[in-house]
């Protein structure tokens, strides 16, 4: 918090004082009145005379006055007691419109303390004129507005109040208009009523002044202008600048292009006079599809395409309408004429004489009729024609743009089963036009093409024993034929020369060529048959070919191996005997066996079996030898059981066993003896043997030359035509076999290399290189075969192709292509429409000169282009007759020539005619109109002569037998005006009698459309007049003035009441929308809303009683007419008051903050509470809500002071929000919060606390001068000047050190700062006081002990003890030459003036190179022999002891050390009488160290049985964070305990004179702790974890 602000008047801090002690309710009020703007200074009246004080004891007494307001109006004179205005006073400011007008202010007297509540009421003067918020008003009145209606006018406001308020109204000096002047209470409205009708013509606008004058004197006034717009009626209607235009256009315009311009104009004026064209939607949707309106400018434009060949001239009939309401509108026709160009390019017409044309037809043969139509004359219509790509078809000419297509070469559907044929016609306009026609020609097929296999020889692959059934093979022929022609079927050659019956072997399926086995077959018994397969078509005859089909069976290993002699005896003993003798590889026996399979089924590999430990003898796994592998040893058995086992290599493998007894001889001749009675088999050269030897020679031959060829042509061919095929790879298999690989095939060839016999066998691709079949030998000699199909398949799948039915077709065609002849001249005849069929139309035959008897042999008919045929000729009397009904309607539309076109021909010779039949109109389609009903809407104010076009009749029938005239009804207000124009008649209605709407709305009408037949005929359509009213009834109220009455609060959306309007006119006209007035009411618009249908007018904001008790809404309905007419009505709403207003807490600070030390009754601040409301509603008790040490003491009626009622302390809580509740007792009651912030103030009353009393600081020795050692930090918990320490050093006489001279400290920040560095060896520790002081008055303080611990760092370099230490001086000792490992030969010792780990010393030796005779204990310094002496060492060994420290880094001193070897112990203690025995002395170091060590020893020893007893006694769970003990002792007779929290080693010499104790408790934290192990190699190991927290214990 901000420091307290300290009042600058005395006497205010002196009167708050007194409140706070001598608080005194005073009774009475002073009420004065001054008028707003007086001067200041002016005199409100005498206060001090008034409240009876003394004048004299004013200033004395701290008088003043006190004011809620920011404003401070009015000031005491202190010297008189004369209360007088400070500064200027605006009552409309301050109040606004309210009626009353008063400021309250409280005067203050001390000693004693007394409030006086004063009002002043503030009084109106006449200083503000009446003002309007428009300058200009503008009013629009329809020049039809009758005379009496009023309009209602913004109003003036006044800002004075009362009798200087608004008080009347006037106008200017006007023709038209009055004045009509309300006087509601004090407010006070003016309408403007018309007097006498208006005339636009005359006059179109008038101007007047409106004065609004208040009631003060002398009177104030505003004005505002008054601008009346004379609105028009609609009562012209538009007229064109003619009644019919003519233009012409080209075809083909581009959209968008202008055709011509239209022109209306119109009398009135405003919407009433704006036009809008529009093209007649009705009856006209052929030139809405062409043409488009602009609607503002009346440009007519291309809006489609125009085609002079599908219509020559357009009648488009365009209406101008105005905006008004209702709208007026004129019509008039435009005759577009098109011109015509070279727009049309030929139209080629197509006949097909034949669906399909045969692959064999012959030249000449008539395809199609090909006729070419240009719709232009004259050049543009001349066309050629002709066939633009390469095709055997050609084009001949008939009759002028008549074709045919014929054959012009070898056709094969093999190699073109459809052409394309693309046929263009050019004509000869400028430029010149053409069109495209594709006929595609379908060849159908004849059977001319055999079955084809793949290829003529088929290697079929069967296993062996495999299923009865199977499918072994599907043989495909392919026929490039289609449809029967190429269907397939399969059957098998029966052949004499073959003897198996095969027959009974396969079967084949004569739909899919399925070979299908009709038994199983047997390797060993057949190897291979062969047969043949027939491919046969369906066609007529019927075509067929053969395929070759080898079927070689596959071994399978069904066959298990047999043993040959002289081991194949079932049953028999075996046996074999070896001299004891025998070398490792000596020969046993060899087993022999054959398979009766093939291939890898019977390749054969041997296995020995032997008695369990017995491990003498090996087989050859493809030899079957068995030989010994070591030589025979007494243990031995003398008889060794064999069991061999021969498997094949198939799968799955199939075996045979043989065992043999080998038997252990002593000498050879044992063995002869035994080789007597057994008869060598192997000697035998059996059939077997000699067959097996051809076979391998044969296939080994055949392979070598095979190979052979292969390398010939691989070095013969180029590598283009090589490269497909990868390199050949030959690779030898672990077997002794080897194999020769192609990617296009691959020979595994196996031969044995240790046996008699050896199989050859070869496996050749047996398909195309793209689809081979791989077969590969592994490693382990396991068959694998993988086989991928042939992938491509080639079939040709066509569809068959009907040939046509009619032999009729086919002889004309073939007439035509022998005897083609082409014939000048065209007939035409002409035909009525709708005759029956029958109807003869003339006599062809007599017309074309033939003769009727040949007319049917020579095949003469009627060809048509049209799907229908019309027309046909009797054979028999040669007569052209109508063969079905002809609609000419239906054929040519309104075409008005309308041909039919057809040809005859004839055969023998051919010829051909072409015939044109027109189609006569006769009158059998009446007039029609589009609509039977009709509806015209006309406005009553119409003027006789204004014309209105309806929808015409229209007639199918064309010429004179199309719509003639037109008749209308009789009637009293219209006659029809005829129009014709060429072939085209339309009609208008003129109005003859002005319309009445009162007298009659609806007039109807028939008119009637007759045509020009012979008998006429006519249609009707009925015209209904609708007559539009036009607005000429304002609205009318029920009363000009409504009154009702509201309660305040009225909920949003409550209806106030309802408004009712009557309009006479219908319609728009008749329709009411309900408004309120928007200018001059903008608080009722705030607050209130009218529904504009209904006229319900409903709360929209808060209604409060206490703003305005009544509220003057001025009401509008007006009608939908152009223009509108308006009424208007006044309602008055009075405002009934309710307990809606809660009472209103107002708290005026006497103090911005209070001292936390404030006494009880310090006042702090006023409080006073409004209600708005009266009686019991207004009646008003505040309390204080929430638990503070505040209180409310009652001064006057609703004013409170709000004291000081219990101890305040800042540091606990430096604010309070005080929240002060008034309730009124209003039913129900009402009550009002406001939350009184009170901020406390600092004392000084807490001195600064540091957070621990000791501080411990641990500094490095050695540490730089000036280095932050410590920051203190002491806090206060005051605030400000009172919170801000500053830091200082306590001195102390009994302190020995000027540590004055060894720190500083920061007065501001508390860092401690080093002025020197310090030396471990020399100072150790040193303690000092800080003290913390505040800046309060008076300043509080506290102190903090700061002790300083150095920590030592590794300054100083270890220190040789006696009798080594002599510097420079040559040390020696001497050992015997008998002396053992281990012999003690002397002792280094020596200290480091560090401490801790920084004076822990390791020893370490150095010998000359190649000796490797002494030893040194790292820790004890104890120098004794590794090994015993030898002759080859020296006679005097020098030695280096170099003694380190663990410090970091390691400092270090270095001893030398001659070692003599002696022959004998005499000369050693010769050698020991010559130096002075220094160890002995017992120097003061010796006892330190002494004493030193026993003490720790003791500290550990009882420390050690402390843990030991308190392990006892204590539970598991107390000590479940440590881990167990543990004790080790070490090779060099040093032990360690260590635990989890700490580890001591102890360090103790088991053969010395004398032995070091070392004990290393932790120094850090059990977590951080340094852990040191001795290992058994004497090598000093150090791991240290450096601590993590700052607080570090030294011992």
């Amino acid at each position: 918090m901000s420091s307290p602000c300290r009042w600058s008047y005395f006497g205010i801090y002196l009167g708050l004082f007194l409140l706070d002690c001598y608080w005194k309710t005073v009774s009475g009020q002073l009420s004065y009145s001054v008028s707003e703007e007086v001067n200041p200074g002016t005199p409100v009246g005498n206060i001090a005379k008034d409240l009876n004080l003394n004048s004299q004891e004013l200033e004395l007494r701290m008088f003043q006055i006190v004011t809620g307001s920011k404003r401070k109006f009015f000031e005491v004179n202190l010297k008189t007691g004369v209360l007088y205005v400070s500064e200027r006073i605006d009552r409309e400011e301050l109040c606004a419109e309210k009626p009353k007008c008063s400021v309250s202010v409280e005067a203050v007297i001390n000693n004693p303390l007394k409030l006086y509540r004063i009002d002043v009421d503030i009084l109106d003067v006449n200083d503000n004129a009446p003002l309007f918020t428009t300058k200009f008003q503008n009013l629009y009145i329809a020049e039809s507005t009758l005379p009496g209606v009023k309009f209602a006018l913004s109003e003036a406001s006044d800002a004075d109040v009362g009798k200087n308020g608004v008080s009347t109204y006037k106008l200017s000096q006007n023709e038209h208009f009055s004045l009509a002047v309300h006087k509601a209470g004090d407010s006070v409205s003016a309408e403007l009523v018309l007097q006498k009708a208006l005339d636009r013509e005359k006059q179109p606008v008038i101007t007047m002044t409106l004065t609004a004058v208040d009631g003060g004197n002398p009177p104030k006034s505003g004005t505002s202008q008054l601008v009346v717009n004379v609105l028009d009626n609609n009562d012209n209607i538009p007229i064109f600048s003619e009644r019919l235009y003519k233009t012409k256009i080209t075809e083909n315009t581009p959209l968008g292009a202008t055709v011509i311009a239209v022109n209306a104009t119109d009398a009135d004026e405003g919407l009433n006079s704006e036009i809008v064209y529009s093209l007649r939607s009705k009856d006209q949707d052929h030139v809405l599809d062409i043409f488009e309106i602009e609607s503002q400018t009346g440009v007519i434009k291309v809006k489609g395409n125009i085609d002079f060949e599908d219509k020559e001239a357009f009648e488009i009939r365009v209406e101008a309408s105005d905006k008004g309401q209702p709208p007026m509108s004129a019509h008039c026709k435009v005759l577009v004429e098109v011109v015509d160009l070279n727009d049309n390019a030929p139209e080629i017409t197509v006949t097909s004489l034949h669906n399909t044309v045969k692959e064999d037809a012959s030249v000449g043969t008539v395809v199609a009729l090909v006729s070419v139509l240009d719709k232009d004359g004259g050049k543009n219509g001349d066309v050629e024609i002709h066939i633009t790509n390469d095709v055997p078809l050609k084009l001949e000419t008939n009759y002028k743009n008549y074709y045919s297509l014929l054959v012009d070469g070898h056709l094969d559907r093999e190699s073109v089963s459809n052409y394309n044929v693309t046929i263009v016609a050019t004509d000869k306009g400028t430029p010149s036009l053409s069109s495209t026609s594709v006929l595609s020609i379908h060849v159908s097929d004849v059977n001319d093409n055999a079955p084809q296999f793949p290829e003529p020889i088929i290697n079929v692959y069967v296993k062996e024993n495999s299923p009865v059934g199977a499918v072994i093979k599907t043989v495909t022929a392919t026929d490039a034929d289609v449809g029967q022609n190429s269907q397939v079927s399969y059957s098998v050659l029966q052949s004499n020369t073959n003897p198996l019956p095969f027959s009974t072997m396969v079967n084949i399926n004569s739909e899919t060529g399925d070979i299908v086995s009709l038994q199983s077959f047997n390797y060993e018994e057949l190897k291979t048959f062969q047969f043949k397969v027939q491919a046969t078509d369906s066609g007529v005859p019927p075509l067929s070919s053969n395929v070759t089909v080898n079927v070689l069976i596959l071994d399978e290993n069904d066959n298990n191996p047999t043993i040959l002699a002289p081991y194949s005896e079932h049953g028999s003993v075996n046996s074999e005997n070896i001299p004891y003798s025998a070398e490792a590889g000596y020969f046993v026996a060899k087993i022999r066996a054959v398979d009766a399979d093939s291939g890898y089924n019977a390749l054969l590999s041997y296995h020995l079996s032997e008695p369990k430990g017995n491990n003498l003898f090996r087989i050859g796994t493809s030899t079957g030898e068995i030989r010994t592998k070591r030589r025979m040893s007494d243990n031995d058995l003398k008889t060794h059981p064999l069991v061999v086992l021969v498997s094949d290599n198939g799968e799955p493998s199939l075996s045979a066993t043989v065992s043999i007894d080998v038997v252990v001889v002593e000498s050879t001749a044992d063995i002869q003896t035994q080789f007597r009675h057994v008869p060598i088999k192997e000697e035998s050269f059996s059939d077997l043997n000699l067959y097996l030897l051809i076979a391998i020679v044969s296939v080994s031959v055949i392979f070598l030359l095979s190979l052979i060829s292969l390398i010939a042509v691989k070095c013969h061919r180029t590598d283009g035509s090589f490269s497909r095929y990868s390199a050949p790879m030959i690779t030898t298999h672990p077997d002794g076999s080897w194999s020769y690989s192609k990617s296009t095939q691959q020979y595994d060839v196996c031969f044995s290399s240790d046996t008699l016999k050896s199989d050859v066998v070869v496996f050749p691709a047996p398909f195309p290189p793209v689809d081979a079949e791989l077969i590969s030998i592994n490693g382990g000699d396991t068959f694998t075969r993988t086989q991928t199909l042939p992938n491509k398949e080639k079939v040709r799948n066509m569809s068959t192709r009907r040939i046509w039915s009619p032999l009729g077709i086919y002889i004309i065609v073939f007439l035509l292509d022998c005897c083609w002849e082409a014939v000048s001249g065209q007939l035409s005849y002409s035909v009525s429409e709708e005759v029956n069929p029958g109807t003869s139309v003339g006599n062809l035959a007599k017309d074309l000169n033939l003769n009727v008897q040949e007319l049917e042999a020579r095949m003469f008919q009627i060809v048509s282009g049209s799907k229908r045929k019309y027309f046909d000729v009797n054979l028999k009397t040669g007569v052209l007759y109508v063969s079905e009904r002809i609609d000419r309607e239906e054929l040519c539309a309104r075409a008005a020539k309308c041909a039919v076109n057809v040809e005859a021909v004839i055969n023998n010779p051919l010829k051909l005619y072409r015939l044109e039949i027109n189609i006569v109109d006769i009158n059998d389609n009446a007039p029609y109109f589009p609509e039977n009903l009709q509806s015209l809407n006309i406005a009553e104010s119409t003027v006789p002569g204004g014309k209105f076009g309806f929808i015409g009749a229209s007639d199918l029938d064309v010429g004179k037998n199309s719509v003639s005239t037109y008749k209308l009804s009789p009637n009293d207000y219209f006659s029809l005006e005829v129009h014709k124009g060429g072939e085209s008649v339309s009609a208008e209605l003129v109005l003859q009698k002005a319309l009445d709407r009162e007298k009659q709305h609806t007039v109807k009408l028939t008119v009637t459309a007759v045509d020009g037949g012979n008998p006429p005929k006519s249609g009707t359509s009925q015209i209904i007049i609708n007559v539009l009213d036009i607005n000429d009834n304002a609205p009318v109220f029920s009363t000009s003035l409504y009154k009702v009455r509201i309660s305040e609060n009225l909920p949003v959306s409550k209806t106030v009441i309802v408004l009712n309007a009557t309009d006479a006119d219908e319609g728009l006209n008749g329709e009411i929308e309900y408004s309120l007035r928007s200018k001059g009411q903008d608080h009722v618009l705030d607050l209130f809303q009218i529904d504009s249908k209904t006229g319900a007018i409903s709360v929209k904001g808060e209604i409060d009683y206490e703003e305005n008790p009544a509220f003057e809404i001025h009401a509008q309905a007006s009608d939908k007419g152009q223009p509108p007419m308006s009424a208007h009505c006044k309602v008055l709403v009075e405002v009934v008051d309710v307990n809606d207003n809660a009472p209103e807490i107002t708290v005026t600070s006497l103090l911005n903050t209070v001292k936390e030390d404030a006494e009880v009754g310090t006042a702090i601040a006023l409080v006073s509470v409004l209600d708005k409301d009266g009686g019991k509603n207004g009646a008003v008790k505040a309390v204080i809500a929430n638990d503070a040490p505040f209180k409310l003491d009652t001064n006057y009626k609703n004013y409170y002071s709000l004291v000081v009622d219990g101890p305040l302390d800042r540091e606990t809580k430096a604010q309070y929000n005080v929240t002060i509740i008034a309730t009124d007792e209003g039913t129900p009651p009402l009550s009002s919060t406001n939350i009184v912030t009170v901020h406390l103030s600092d004392v000084n009353d807490n001195p600064p606390r540091f957070t621990e009393p000791l501080v411990n600081v641990y500094v490095k020795e050695n540490s730089p001068v000036g280095a932050v050692i410590k920051t203190v930090t002491a806090i206060d918990a005051d605030i400000d000047q009172n919170g801000q320490v500053s830091y200082s050093f306590l001195q102390s006489n009994s302190d020995s050190l000027p540590f004055s001279a060894m720190v500083n400290i920061n007065s501001e920040t508390g860092d401690i700062v080093s002025l020197q560095s310090f030396n471990y060896e020399e100072l150790k520790t040193f303690q000092f006081k800080v003290q913390a002081k505040d800046s309060g008055v008076p300043p509080l303080s506290s102190n903090v002990t700061v002790n300083v611990l150095i920590l030592d760092e590794n300054d100083n370099n270890p220190t040789i003890l006696a009798p080594y230490s002599e510097h420079g001086s040559v040390n020696s000792e001497n050992i015997p030459y008998s002396a053992e490992a281990g012999y003690f030969v002397a002792k280094i010792r020596a200290v480091d003036a560090d401490s801790g780990y920084n004076a822990l010393l390791s020893y370490h030796l150095s010998e000359p190179k190649g000796n490797n005779l002494f030893r040194i204990g790292t820790s004890t310094g104890e120098i004794r022999t590794k090994r015993r002496m030898s002759d080859n060492d020296l006679k005097t060994h020098p030695l280096v002891v170099l003694v380190s420290d663990n410090g970091e880094p390691s400092l270090s001193a270095t001893v030398s050390i001659d070692v003599v070897v002696v022959e004998s112990t005499v000369d050693i203690q010769t050698q020991f009488r010559h130096v002075p025995i220094k160890e002995e002395s017992f120097s003061d170091l010796n006892l330190y160290l002494l004493i030193a060590i026993v003490s720790v020893s003791v500290i550990f020893l009882l420390s050690l049985i402390s843990l030991i007893a308190v392990k006892c006694h204590r539970t598991d769970g107390s000590f479940s964070r440590y881990s167990a003990p543990m004790i080790t002792t070490h090779p060099d007779g040093s032990w360690s305990y260590s635990k989890s929290t700490q580890q001591y080693d102890v360090c103790f010499s088991s053969d010395t004179l004398k032995s070091d104790v070392v004990v290393f408790p932790a120094p850090f934290p059990p977590v951080d702790a340094e852990l040191i192990s001795i290992n058994g190699g004497d090598t000093f190991t150090r791991t240290q974890t450096l601590p993590n927290k700052e607080k570090v214990r030294t011992q």
